[in-house]
């Protein structure tokens, strides 16, 4: 890695970062590492045709699930928005008809 941070960088090109460096001896000189596996999970790039597609799948599945979510909040939200108004208006005549007894028990 060392090697690598002092070679000499050609001319009209930006020297590597640490991470950079770091990532490429990770890449060519480190053996696969086994903890994934050993602790029962294993590197995406082992990943099964199967379990990609399920993946996929699962994620339409849950675009699917979200879509129909929100159109339910908007079918909800203009059902609340009517009885909103229905409330309003069934005031308004509960408070002329409150007028109305006021005057005639008045008279």
């Amino acid at each position: 890695m060392e090697k690598r941070k002092d070679a000499s960088v050609p001319e009209g090109e930006e020297p590597k970062s640490n991470v950079e460096i770091v990532k490429e001896v990770l890449k060519t000189e480190v053996k696969q590492s086994t903890f994934l596996g050993n602790v029962g999970l294993h590197s995406s790039r082992y990943n099964s045709g199967k379990a990609t597609a399920a993946m996929v799948a699962h994620v339409r599945d849950l675009e699917h699930k979200l879509e129909r979510s929100e159109l339910q909040t908007e079918v909800m939200q203009e059902e609340m928005a009517t009885i909103k108004m229905k409330a309003e208006e069934s005031k308004a005549e509960h408070g002329k008809e409150l007028e109305l007894l006021c005057k005639k028990s008045q008279e």
